[in-house]
């Protein structure tokens, strides 16, 4: 059977990005970009808590299923459900549900799901044990979990939203930095080399970029409250209104253009930055601008890095999960040799429960005393092994968001895919320049 030459299966491979995207593996577990992201992780979880411990002591505390209910998920709190969860708390466990659906809908080949993701319990059917809802489902709850945030609890989302895009700006921007190198010079830089180059557009570039289309979508929705004003004038602000209300929908299709292009947009804003060392209007402009010159194209490089980046993920969770349970196993039977503790097997199974995998750290309700100095021990190390499994995922999610940039660079610009902004130094550093001959004919014969 004929074949079609390797030279054009090259270039099948590389006009469709899928050689470039098999690349993300081995450029997300680079230890760097794990150490920035587990470094953003835990950033946003002290900075979420420490938020949820405020309101909660001031008695602004949420009933743990106000987002659950709202986005149609499960049925509306009773009156008697006690308010002992924070904002971030329920955000959190939220998202990170999603994502995890998100997933397990690669794992069972469901993409687009049930679009009606508002009803109540909208997409859940189930395969086996387990209900996915799709990845477009997923996506359409996690958004609307953010719109939940800034309607409900508008003060704390926008103190947190500032805190979270700053926190980010350094590990997701220096991320990008490190991805942008290594795809396109294929040179490892450390942690601290990346936050150095980011410091420097920290305010002005990589905490500027998110908050330009957000301000304009804030603006455009204070511009539409004020016409709602008018339009509950009595009488009068029937007919005006009325008259005017083309402009109403005008603005919300403005909205509506900002907002889907901040979610298709928005993960190529800190690429921009970190390859083209850009200021953040152009970074925006660049962004929104490949998003709607070739849609289909950046659906199907995002659609690529899902699936793979699912795989990879799932592929890393059970390394992860196997690492526990050897541990767990093979310590148990090493400190069990005294004899079972507090009714538990073994000494370790008392300090902390089997690990699943889908959860690493269980430390056991009934420990007490002592015990429960190494239990909290042990669940460090776990959460720490749990963050490096999550920190894979975040570093996947900002290397693929700047290989994407780079192919759809190419695809729109016809700017070289190798191509990257670099700082005099950087070139030195990576080109050091060779002794001239003259010196050496000079020194030999001298000799």
């Amino acid at each position: 059977m004929a074949t079609k030459p390797a030279a054009q299966r090259t270039d099948w491979m590389d006009a469709s990005g899928l050689v470039y995207i098999l690349k993300l593996f081995r450029m997300a577990i680079d230890p760097s970009k794990l150490l920035l992201a587990l470094f953003g992780l835990f950033a946003t979880i002290i900075v979420g808590s420490t938020m949820d411990r405020l309101w909660l002591a001031a008695d602004w505390g949420i009933a743990p299923e106000a987002l659950a209910s709202h986005v149609g998920l499960s049925a509306p709190p009773t009156a008697d459900v006690k308010c002992s969860a924070g904002v971030f708390e329920v955000f959190r466990h939220h998202q990170v549900d999603c994502i995890r659906d998100a997933i397990e809908s690669v794992r069972h080949g469901r993409f687009i799901g049930d679009v009606y993701a508002g009803r109540p319990l909208a997409g859940l059917q189930s395969h086996g044990d387990h209900a996915v809802r799709g990845i477009f489902t997923n996506i359409v709850l996690m958004v609307r979990g953010v719109v939940w945030m800034f309607t409900a609890h508008w003060f704390y989302a926008i103190l947190f939203f500032l805190l979270f895009v700053m926190i980010w700006a350094y590990a997701g921007g220096s991320i990008c930095r490190n991805a942008g190198l290594q795809f396109a010079r294929d040179r490892n830089t450390s942690a601290l080399e990346s936050l150095r180059f980011v410091q420097r557009k920290a305010v002005g570039g990589y905490f500027t970029a998110p908050i330009i289309p957000t301000a304009m979508i804030v603006g455009v929705a204070i511009l539409l409250m004020l016409g709602g004003v008018i339009l509950a004038i009595p009488w009068l602000g029937d007919i005006i209104g009325s008259l005017f209300f083309i402009f109403a929908l005008l603005g919300g299709l403005l909205i509506a253009v900002l907002s889907v292009g901040f979610i298709g947009a928005g993960p190529m804003f800190w690429p921009t930055l970190a390859v083209e060392d850009s200021d953040p209007f152009d970074a925006v402009a660049r962004s929104y601008s490949y998003l709607f010159a070739r849609p289909l194209r950046l659906l199907w490089y995002t659609f690529l890095t899902i699936v793979f980046g699912s795989f990879c993920w799932l592929t890393v969770a059970f390394i992860a999960w196997v690492t526990a349970a050897a541990t767990h196993l093979f310590v148990g039977i090493g400190s069990g040799i005294f004899g079972g503790v507090n009714e538990a097997p073994n000494k370790l199974t008392a300090l902390w429960s089997p690990p699943t995998f889908e959860s690493l750290v269980a430390i056991p309700s009934d420990v007490s005393g002592i015990n429960t100095v190494g239990a909290y021990i042990i669940g460090f190390w776990s959460i720490l092994l749990l963050g490096v499994v999550w920190s894979f995922l975040v570093s996947f999610y900002f290397s693929g968001s700047t290989v994407i940039y780079f192919l759809m660079r190419r695809d729109v610009d016809y700017v070289d895919i190798a191509e990257i902004y670099t700082d005099p130094d950087d070139d030195e550093a990576m080109n050091p320049p060779a002794e001239s001959s003259d010196s050496s004919d000079s020194e030999s014969s001298g000799d």
